[in-house]
């Protein structure tokens, strides 16, 4: 798997896209707080499922106890 330097734009990790993603800093700017929040949780989400941390089962089980005790 390759690895995407911050402060540089770069071609997407899939190589049947041939759009460039935003830049680091571009994206810093124009998100709101909440949406790059929202983007941080979904990189790191990405990152450990796809480095087999933890599986979108074990996510969603995770997810759903937190849901139910909060919603009590």
């Amino acid at each position: 798997m390759a690895t995407v330097s911050v402060g540089h734009s770069a071609k997407g990790l899939d190589k049947n896209k041939s759009e460039e993603l935003i830049g680091f800093e571009e994206a810093m700017e124009r998100l709101s707080r909440e949406d790059r929040f929202r983007a941080t949780v979904y990189a790191m989400n990405t990152l450990l499922v796809q480095k087999g941390i933890y599986s979108p089962e074990e996510f969603e089980f995770q997810f759903r106890q937190f849901a139910q005790k909060n919603l009590k």
